[in-house]
């Protein structure tokens, strides 16, 4: 009866034994097993599109709002078909931006002032084509009533002129305007813009003019801005409109108060780059009168008389702008299209050649991960001594009088 018990509980002191070490093994093969599951579902989502296995974590991190200053970011590429033999494509050039000195106007639209919105307009290109003096003009739908202001923008390096300026970032502006209108004085149908005139010789400066006027009655004035770059400063040079009231007051006994007149800023004198040369017409009749030619420093400190009239009077015209000059002939379209389509072509081939041979090396990258997966567990099993030994495993499980005595039961016949 008791020899019974003893070999059943031997037995089951041995099953646990094995039972354990079982166990123990077959937590090594689960973990692999893990393991070769997870780089499997890796290589599957290495072939597919990124969106394809995304999570939404993922999505969101990459689809959160990015910093468009900097400009680094990719162009949109225009897609256009190299089977279409001949379309019209028009062709640019730079030419002088204030040529004739003083004829450079923006085109404001009042129709747009029926609703709130901004219109950035063509700008002003530095000669060496490194930065963009660049308009934009507000429009307020609640009083019809416009705004202006200036940006720099900077022109990346490393392309032709035009196409650096036909690819320019406006959102990479300098954050600060260089020139803003009033904004404290609001009234219904008041207009406010600022357009560039021209740079500098030495591009440390550049001058603006400012017009105020009504959608009601026209433009009630003229000013002239100057920003100086080396000093980050602008200047609205009021001086030179004091300057032409007295002289007339003084000598025809003139009062400017009585009649309508503007001036006009032409630019940058060409024998003196701190002045600016101006104009002032009086509109007493048709046609208008001249109030003379004048120059003023960019500072504002002191103004003259150059002439009664234009002549001898000699402007600078530094900057550049960009116009479309005509359209590219068919014959060169045609040829363009030729080649277009056997760049696609091969291009095409190459992208599933490429792809090919990407998904080749992923499944030897995965079949070699794989490998290791299996050879650094299986020697991870063998070296497991983290608790018992497999024959201390075996003797844990054994009654302690076996194991004192040798094999022998002490107290059984």
């Amino acid at each position: 009866m008791f020899r019974k018990i003893f070999i059943a509980l031997t037995m089951f002191a041995i099953t646990g034994t094995m039972t354990c070490y079982a166990l123990n093994t077959n937590e090594w093969d689960y973990t692999r097993k893990v393991k070769e599951k997870e780089a499997k579902e890796n290589y599957k989502k290495s072939l597919m599109p990124k969106s394809g296995y995304m999570t939404v974590e993922e999505y969101e991190k990459q689809s959160a709002a990015k910093d468009k200053s900097t400009g680094n970011g990719d162009f949109i590429k225009k897609v256009e078909d190299s089977k279409m033999k001949y379309v019209p494509q028009p062709k640019y050039k730079l030419i002088r931006y204030n040529n004739p000195p003083g004829s450079v106007e923006l085109n404001i639209d009042r129709k747009k002032s029926r609703y709130d919105r901004q219109d950035i307009l063509p700008g002003l290109i530095a000669p060496n084509t490194s930065i963009m003096v660049v308009p934009v003009v507000s429009y307020y739908a609640k009083n019809h009533s416009t705004e202006g202001d200036v940006y720099v923008v900077p022109l990346r390096e490393g392309m032709p002129d035009v196409e650096k300026v036909m690819k320019a970032n406006f959102a990479a502006r300098n954050p600060v305007p260089i020139f803003s209108t009033d904004r404290t004085i609001i009234e219904w149908g008041l207009f406010k813009t600022i357009t560039p005139i021209d740079f500098s010789l030495d591009l440390s400066k550049v001058v603006a003019k400012e017009k105020i006027g009504s959608a009601e009655d026209g433009i009630w004035q003229t000013n002239v801005l100057v920003y100086d770059f080396n000093e980050k400063k602008n200047y609205k040079l009021t001086e030179v409109r004091e300057a032409i009231r007295y002289y007339w007051r003084t000598t025809k006994n003139l009062d400017m108060k009585d009649i309508r007149w503007d001036i006009y800023p032409l630019g940058f004198d060409a024998k003196n780059q701190d002045r600016i040369i101006i104009t002032a017409y009086a509109y007493t009749g048709n046609p208008p009168r001249s109030l003379g030619t004048w120059s003023i420093d960019y500072k504002g400190t002191q103004v003259r008389m150059e002439s009664l009239t234009q002549e001898n009077v000699n402007v600078s015209t530094i900057g550049l702008k960009l116009i479309q000059d005509g359209f590219m002939d068919p014959a060169s379209a045609i040829a363009e299209s030729k080649l277009a389509e056997k760049y696609e072509k091969q291009k095409k081939k190459d992208e599933k050649k490429a792809i090919k041979e990407k998904h080749k090396q992923l499944k030897h990258e995965y079949k070699a991960e794989v490998k290791e997966i299996k050879k650094g567990y299986n020697n991870l099993k063998k070296e497991d001594t983290s608790e018992f030994t497999r024959g201390q495993k075996f003797k844990r499980h054994l009654p302690s009088a076996i194991t004192k005595t040798g094999g022998k039961a002490t107290g059984f016949d």
